[in-house]
């Protein structure tokens, strides 16, 4: 009862929560979209990602395609972090136990575009 209120709260805040495997872990990024010119360019936007971990354990936040860390850290220690987010299409995130490798949540940060690729020129000239 406690998690679908919590979950309702988040919702209507603007946020999705994603569902964790652990319950005392919950992972968020605000905002969840970024919004480029055309289609195919980086789009730049800076992600706030939001978590609660258990209060003993290492922890760290990767990008999921890649496993690249972003940051880690130990305990409660740390509860958000910004993220200069520069990529041209959506990405996942993972927060895992550092200890195990085992991942405890993921988000996805969607990235859109205002106008699609511009098109071929649909004249007959050719330069060759």
């Amino acid at each position: 009862m406690n998690r679908l209120l919590y979950c309702c709260l988040l919702s209507l805040a603007g946020t999705t929560p994603v569902m964790a495997k652990e319950k005392d872990v919950s992972f968020t990024a605000t905002p969840e979209q970024c919004v480029a010119l055309h289609k195919g360019q980086t789009c730049y936007q800076d992600i706030v990602f939001q978590w609660k971990t258990p209060a003993d354990g290492k922890f760290c936040l990767l990008q999921s395609e890649t496993g690249k860390q972003v940051i880690c850290w130990q305990g409660r220690l740390m509860q958000q972090y910004q993220y200069s987010f520069n990529k041209d299409k959506t990405t996942k995130f993972r927060l895992i136990d550092q200890t195990t490798a085992q991942p405890l949540a993921e988000v996805k940060v969607v990235v859109t575009w205002v106008y699609k690729a511009p098109k071929q020129s649909q004249s007959g000239w050719r330069l060759f």
